[in-house]
This record gives structure tokens, C-alpha cells and sequence, in this order.
């Protein structure tokens, strides 16, 4: 028959002590200093068993039944509490805890002996145990345990049983997984089981390495990148050329602000890239410095909100212009099919918005609603008629044009192409040229300082 006894209970908090495990322990609560008086004043052994949920009231209810009797191996008392050394003996099962007002909790226990396998020399059984030590060697080297430390584990236990329960109580785990561990009796279950988690811990470890090895790569580059960076600052410096330097991190610094579309921003990318390769001396550092200067100077994501306002669009045309009320009228008809498109459009996107919300949809904001509807009418608007003006000089052609803008509230430039003979004129030289220029229709975008103007 199993060995009965009557130990103080020492009470766990997620932890699992397995047998043959050496721990240090802190102690404060006072039932479990109670406890440890009661086993010092005796023969130094306890009930080492876990908590089932993380709380300062120690409970029966709150216990597992399964747990280790182990040996008090030294005491070192402090303020508030205890630390002890303890070492696991042997599994016990809990009959009763009984609650004492001088010795804390005590637990009426039944020691509990491992169950070997059935045939210990048997192949299937050695295979299994084989494995067990060899990937659980494999963790511990994985882990970053010392070869000389691994080894002398290795080497200190032989037995199937002890070995598994220390490697059970080495590995991380969930406390109700190394429970269940402590509470199988069975060697070759023990080992069963130990097996899968040892298994899943080493390709834990392994999508860990291949993350770490990522992760060092990038950050490899980058630094690189960053070290050389600096270096070539200390080079620019050293040959008096940190004000161009200077000069290239405010140009990128203008034109991350500009809000220009995918396709651009990498050409421009590439293109200061190419500026800080560049001996600041070079004429092709002038070229592309120039070129990026015009592109950061260009109203990539400002515009005008057109005021469509026929009423106010007439006064206007009146107010400039006696007579030519033909041409008046057909501007009036122009701005209005403008105002009805962008009625029409912002109408759309309310109405959608609108569906959205009662449907139960994530419908957008007020805000965004609001940019939406901008959006839209400058989408509707920029399609439709051109109007062309024809006549001598001195009939009104520019000043009509002029009074359209300020009906609309647009910017106004005016592109003057008398006299010219070369199209480069007009759309811009080629950089590879000397002295390439933007076209007058680039200067004029510059002037206007917007992307919409008239």
C-alpha cells in the first residue's frame, strides 16, 4: 500500500515543481509562512502543489490534488517573507486539505510511484526515449544553453522517467499543460506527450531564428545605409561641400510635402537619388538641381474651388464688357452646364453616403463627405466644351477670357505665343540640352501657383 502522510501544503502560484528539480521559492503569505514553521519544526518536508487561478487567498478549492512532496534544503529569511531552496521528491495525490490555525493548510496525501512501461527494453519504447533526449538536446542548444551545462544534464540522468520530468519542468509551458505532465503517471505517455511539445517548441524556435535573421538583414542594410550616409557627410564637409548637402535634404524635405501622384514621386525619387551621387561641381549636378527645383516649385495638389455662381458670373461680364452679348451669353451657358455637372455630381456622392447609413455601413464622416464632393465636382467640371475665342486684335478676346476667371474664381495667366517659331518654346527643352528651360506652359502653372487656373 502507498505511503500515507499529513505535510503542510505549499501552495503555488503558475508554477509546477516536478520530481528531482531543484527551485528557489519566495514566500510571504501568511498561511504559507505558517506552513513552513510547521515543516521546519518538523522534518523540513512540504506539499509543493499549484494554484488553478493566480489569487493572494490561498484555498482548497483553488488546488490541484497532484503535487510533489519536496525537502526544504535551505531557509533565508527577510522582511516580509522567506526564501527557500526546495527539491522535489515525489509525486503525492491530495485525499483532504485540511485548514489549521497554527500550521496553515495541511494536505492529507498519498505518495504516487511512476508506471513503467511494460517492456522498458523494448524497442518501440527505447526509440521513443531516444528521440526525447535527442530533441530535447537540440532545444537546449537552440535555447543558448552552454554545450558544457547540456552536457552534464544530459549525462547526470539516464532514467526515462526522471529525465522526463526535468525536461518538463525546464521547458516553457503553460502551467496547466506541465499539470497535466505532473498528474501522468504512465513513463511512456510522459514521454508521448513530452515529445509533441518539445517538437512544436523547436519550430517555435526556428520561425523565431528565421524572423531574428530577417529582421538583423534589414537592419543590416539599413545601418549600412546610414553609416554611409554619414561617412559621405563627413566627406562633403571635409571638402566644403555640406551646404550642397544642405541644400538637397530641404529640396526632398519640399518635395515629400507636394502630395504628388506614385508615378512622378519615384521619377523624382530616382532623380535625387542621382543629385546625391553628384559631384556638386559636375554641370549635370546644375541640370538635375534644376530640374527639381521646377517640379518642387509646381502646384502639384493645390487648386481653385470653382464658384459657380450665374448670377454673379453675369454682373461680372457686364460690369467688364458693353455689348457683345453674344458672347456673353454663350460663356453664361458654359458656367452653367459647369454648375449643373457639379451639382449633379456632389448629388451622387451624398446620395451614396446616404445609402450607406441606412444600410448600416461604415459611412463616412462629415469630412469626408465634404472631400469627397470637392472631388467629384472637380472631376465633373474638368470634362466638357473648350471655348475658343476668335477675332482681330483689340475686340475683347483676352478680357473676356479674364472676366471668365474671375467669375469662376480661378487663377488667370496669360500665354502669349506671338512670335513663336519653335515648339521647344512652348513644351520645354530637353535637359541634356545647355540652358534647357521648362516650356511656358510649365512657367505658367509656376506663376499661377495653381493647378486649375484659366
Amino acid at each position: 500500500m502507498a505511503e500515507r502522510l499529513m505535510l503542510p501544503v505549499l501552495p503555488l502560484r503558475e508554477t509546477v515543481i516536478f520530481p528531482g528539480a531543484a527551485v528557489p521559492i519566495s514566500a510571504g503569505r501568511p498561511g504559507t509562512l505558517k506552513a513552513i514553521e510547521a515543516a521546519l519544526a518538523a522534518d523540513r518536508r512540504l506539499f509543493a502543489v499549484a494554484q488553478k487561478e493566480n489569487r493572494d487567498e490561498v484555498e482548497s478549492d483553488n488546488l490541484y490534488t497532484t503535487g510533489v512532496i519536496v525537502q526544504i534544503a535551505q531557509v533565508q529569511r527577510g522582511q516580509g517573507g522567506v526564501q527557500l531552496l526546495i527539491h522535489g521528491e515525489q509525486r503525492a495525490l491530495a485525499l483532504q486539505y485540511l485548514d489549521t490555525s497554527d500550521d496553515g493548510l495541511l494536505a492529507n496525501l498519498r505518495a504516487m510511484e511512476d508506471l513503467p512501461p511494460v517492456a522498458p527494453e523494448d524497442a518501440a519504447f527505447q526509440a521513443l526515449y531516444r528521440e526525447v533526449r535527442d530533441r530535447a538536446s537540440e532545444l537546449g542548444k537552440r535555447r543558448g544553453i552552454p554545450p558544457e551545462m547540456l552536457q552534464q544534464f544530459m549525462d547526470g540522468i539516464t532514467e526515462p522517467g526522471p529525465f522526463a520530468d526535468l525536461v518538463a519542468f525546464y521547458i516553457e509551458m503553460e502551467t496547466e499543460t506541465k499539470q497535466k505532465l505532473l498528474e501522468t503517471l504512465s513513463i511512456e505517455d510522459r514521454l508521448r506527450t513530452l515529445l509533441v511539445i518539445v517538437q512544436r517548441q523547436l519550430a517555435l524556435v526556428e520561425a523565431q531564428e528565421q524572423i531574428q535573421a530577417s529582421v538583423q538583414e534589414e537592419l543590416g542594410e539599413r545601418q549600412r545605409e546610414m553609416l554611409l550616409r554619414e561617412q559621405m557627410k563627413v566627406i562633403q564637409r571635409e571638402l566644403g561641400e555640406d551646404d550642397e548637402g544642405q541644400e538637397v535634404a530641404e529640396l526632398r524635405e519640399r518635395i515629400e510635402g507636394l502630395g504628388m501622384p506614385q508615378a512622378a514621386r519615384e521619377e523624382v525619387e530616382r532623380e535625387l537619388g542621382r543629385l546625391e551621387r553628384t559631384n556638386p561641381q559636375s554641370a549635370e549636378y546644375q541640370v538635375i538641381r534644376t530640374y527639381l527645383e521646377t517640379v518642387a516649385d509646381l502646384p502639384w495638389s493645390t487648386r481653385t474651388e470653382d464658384k459657380l455662381d450665374l448670377v454673379a458670373a453675369e454682373e461680372i461680364l457686364n460690369a467688364d464688357h458693353h455689348g457683345l452679348e453674344d458672347v456673353k451669353d454663350r460663356v453664361l451657358e458654359f458656367l452653367a452646364v459647369r454648375q449643373l455637372a457639379a451639382r449633379r455630381a456632389a448629388d451622387e456622392v451624398k446620395d451614396d453616403a446616404a445609402a450607406e447609413a441606412e444600410q448600416g455601413a461604415d459611412a463616412p464622416d462629415g469630412e469626408e463627405v465634404a472631400e469627397q464632393v470637392t472631388e467629384a465636382r472637380a472631376r465633373a467640371t474638368a470634362k466638357g466644351p473648350i471655348l475658343l475665342f476668335t477675332g482681330p486684335p483689340g475686340v475683347g478676346k483676352t478680357s473676356i477670357a479674364k472676366s471668365i476667371a474671375s467669375a469662376l474664381d480661378r487663377k488667370y495667366i496669360r500665354l502669349a505665343l506671338g512670335g513663336i517659331r519653335d515648339e521647344a518654346d512652348v513644351r520645354g527643352h530637353r535637359r541634356t540640352y545647355v540652358g534647357a528651360m521648362p516650356g511656358r506652359i510649365i512657367q505658367a502653372l509656376k506663376q499661377a501657383k495653381s493647378r486649375n487656373p484659366v
